[in-house]
């Protein structure tokens, strides 16, 4: 594949992916707030306090395949039959386990319900395991474009759903029914989408295969989710489902931007840096290339988002949130390296070298019990605080193994992200204070900040720090603006 034509697909692929990601989790996020303003923190609370075992048992049945079935170039129909069934199998499984253990999970956390929303909530894990081989052919063809559609589509019906349930009466179930709801919407679309079929084939060969290398980025998967899920967990535990609920809420307003950053890059990347794994150089300048990308979005929307927290929490979720605002602003901090961190594992799995990625979970979940001890013993301010330095911490220790990796070194990753990084830092400072210097209503604050980041960040990049970037985000949006006129 030649460097034009990478870098065109690259170009589409990021772009379908993150209308792919912004517009399914942006609409669920729209639903999630409307649900915040019926719901009592405590519902979102009960939710996120099993949350990590619902995560930990998709990762399980997964189980690395998807990975490996997308760094594999010959992928065979013997390959992707395996895959399916082994997927519904260990599903099943799993969720025989949750279900059996829910009952523990309940009483350990103090709260009877939980036994009933885990394994209800469980059931997502059935659910994902009729989809996964279907995800992952989209992937590989780069094809984000469907996947946008089906995000879209899955995210109005299940929010129409769980507001209608919130608005009857029926509580803490409304959460459950919406994210159930999306991933049956999603499984089913899938399949109308998709036009491969599972064939009556399983090869122990093509099995083994892919569990050698996927087993790795399996365990992984599971480090992560603990090291991500944990503190919501440890929260519930050590005090009460309205701190979580805030945690969980302020988390979810972090993640809209980072996560889906995050995820959108390790998708995208991920297959493109696999299809140049023999050629160091090349994957240098896209890897740079797409590390660049990253923080000018990440920078500027998580600054943004810390600089107007108040008034925006205020605004979209009501009065009752705003002890969630500091939960927001060390939330934001720490998850402003996430996108990186992802990204970075994607020249690790590409080059076939999954084991390394095993190695930086094991060390990112050994930093992280730093942030829980300290909300054990101190409070949860201290824990967010030990978030924000653990997760500058991890993103140095995958940049250095990157360096050792390919032909792109310690101190020019960092180099190449500063620039970024200070803009956003000074648009995001200006922002706050406006926002502590003018008596207005929640809502004006709010447009007043919002158009004063606005500004700032173009009179940055347009005049102190021309980054590349930022003249092709401009340029593409130009476009768009021409052909709608």
């Amino acid at each position: 594949m030649s460097n034009s034509t990478l870098k065109e697909k690259t170009a589409k692929g990021l772009g379908w992916g993150f209308i792919e990601s912004f517009s399914g989790t942006g609409l669920t996020a729209i639903v999630s707030i409307i649900l915040a303003n019926i719901l009592a923190p405590e519902q979102f609370g009960l939710v996120g306090m099993v949350a990590i075992f619902v995560t930990l048992g998709n990762s399980l049945m997964d189980s690395g395949f998807s990975g490996a079935l997308i760094r594999k170039s010959d992928v065979t129909n013997k390959d992707l039959s395996t895959v399916f069934y082994t997927n519904l199998a260990l599903g099943a499984g799993i969720y025989a386990i949750l279900y059996a253990i829910s009952p523990w999970v309940a009483s350990f956390l103090g709260y009877e319900i939980l036994t009933k929303l885990l394994r209800v909530l469980s059931l997502s894990v059935i659910i994902v395991s009729f989809t996964q081989v279907q995800k992952v052919n989209f992937i590989r063809k780069i094809d984000f474009k469907t996947q946008a559609i089906i995000s879209l589509i899955a995210a109005v019906t299940s929010g129409v759903a769980s507001i209608w349930m919130a608005l009857t009466g029926w509580g803490v179930w409304a959460l459950v029914a919406q994210q159930l709801s999306k991933q049956a919407m999603i499984s089913i679309l899938l399949w109308v989408f998709s036009s491969w079929k599972p064939s009556l084939v399983f090869s122990v060969r093509s099995f083994r295969e892919m569990f050698n290398f996927g087993s790795k980025l399996l365990a992984s998967s599971l480090i992560s989710t603990v090291w991500n899920e944990i503190y919501s967990f440890v929260i519930g535990k050590m005090y009460n489902p309205v701190q979580v609920g805030y945690f969980v809420r302020a988390d979810k307003f972090k993640s809209l931007v980072t996560q889906n950053i995050g995820q959108v890059v390790q998708k995208v990347g991920y297959p493109v840096m696999s299809t140049i794994q023999d050629d160091p150089t090349r994957q240098v300048r896209v890897y740079s290339r797409i590390v660049r990308l990253t923080m000018l979005i990440t920078c500027t929307l998580v600054m943004g988002l810390l600089g107007c927290a108040e008034s925006m929490i205020h605004v979209l979720i009501g009065e009752q949130w705003l002890p969630s605002v500091p939960y927001l602003r060390l939330l934001g901090l720490s998850g402003l390296f996430l996108p990186l961190i992802l990204a970075s594992v994607n020249v690790f799995n590409a080059n076939g070298k999954s084991e390394v990625t095993l190695k930086l979970e094991v060390i990112k979940t050994l930093l992280a019990a730093i942030p829980v001890t300290l909300g054990i013993i101190y409070d949860i301010n201290m824990m967010l605080w030990g978030m924000v330095a653990v997760s500058a911490l991890s993103y140095l220790v995958h940049a250095w193994y990157v360096s050792k990796e390919i032909p792109y070194s310690l101190v020019r990753q960092v180099a190449d992200i500063i620039p970024f990084f200070a803009c956003s830092a000074v648009m995001g400072g200006v922002v706050y204070v406006i926002g502590n210097a003018i008596e207005l209503s929640p809502l004006l604050t709010l447009l007043v900040q919002l158009a004063a980041g606005f500004v700032i960040t173009v009179i940055s990049y347009e005049f102190i720090y021309r980054a590349e970037e930022y003249r092709d985000i401009r340029n593409q949006a130009l476009k768009v603006l021409k052909l709608k006129k």
